[in-house]
């Protein structure tokens, strides 16, 4: 019976084995579907309906889209960037955008100035609600709470108003356009005349402030924002 038995026992492990190895290529195959394909990592590429994980934006998540008429942009002046550490654009044709900002890691806001002020960065606020709403140059609706992938935060809409005449900054010497965040390739992000912009702002995505916005500049933006709030119920963090 010895022999018998060995031989039992062997069998049981292999089928075991067999099993466990199965079940490991099942889930890993499962969580990549999940997690989708990943992000391209150049400038105006289009971005079929899908599901997408980011590579380089911390914390790290992954979102769906819905219709082919989605590109990877990035942000004015910084063409072949549309995903760093600091931040992530991408867009719906015709000129519709939406935008991650990862506080930790821009350059900073840029403060209200006058005529040939100085256009320089000055670290993020900690309280960026409030930064929004006493800024001069900005309005804001009242913020409201909001929840992206299962963290809290508040939304509110903004609109530019009273920008001083010659004014410059980074996006030029225009009134029509106002820098908010410095990003660190060098560019900005920027609120521009006859367009409302949403911004959302989480304290602790994964332990790490973060800011979304999504804007029209068609002039369409309520028919945008069921849209964008497709894409942003979809949003699953997995970065720590």
């Amino acid at each position: 019976m010895k022999p018998s038995l060995t031989f039992g026992v062997l069998v049981v492990l292999i089928a075991l084995t067999l099993s466990a190895c199965g079940g490991g290529a099942t889930g890993g195959v499962e969580h990549q579907q999940a997690k989708g394909r990943p992000l391209p990592k150049f400038d105006q590429a289009t971005l079929p309906a899908g599901r997408y994980h980011t590579t380089e934006f911390e914390p790290s998540f992954s979102f769906r889209i819905k219709g082919d008429d989605w590109r990877f942009e990035g942000p004015s002046g910084t063409l072949g960037d549309p995903e760093h550490p600091d931040y992530l654009f991408f867009e719906k044709v015709p000129e519709a955008e939406i935008a991650f900002f990862n506080l930790r890691r821009v350059k900073g806001v840029y403060e209200p100035r006058g005529p040939a002020g100085d256009i320089e960065p000055v670290s993020a606020p900690d309280e960026v609600v409030g930064w929004f709403q006493h800024h001069p140059y900005l309005k804001t609706s009242e913020p409201k709470p909001a929840t992206v992938g299962g963290v809290k935060g508040v939304q509110f809409d903004v609109v530019l108003a009273n920008l001083p005449k010659n004014h410059e900054g980074v996006c030029g010497n225009t009134t029509h356009c106002l820098d908010i965040f410095a990003l660190s390739t060098g560019g900005s992000s920027e609120i521009y005349y006859l367009k409302k912009d949403h911004y959302i702002v989480l304290e602790n995505a994964k332990g790490v402030p973060v800011v979304i916005y999504y804007t029209n500049l068609k002039d369409e933006f309520d028919e945008f924002v069921p849209v964008a709030e497709k894409v942003l119920q979809s949003v699953e963090w997995t970065g720590t």
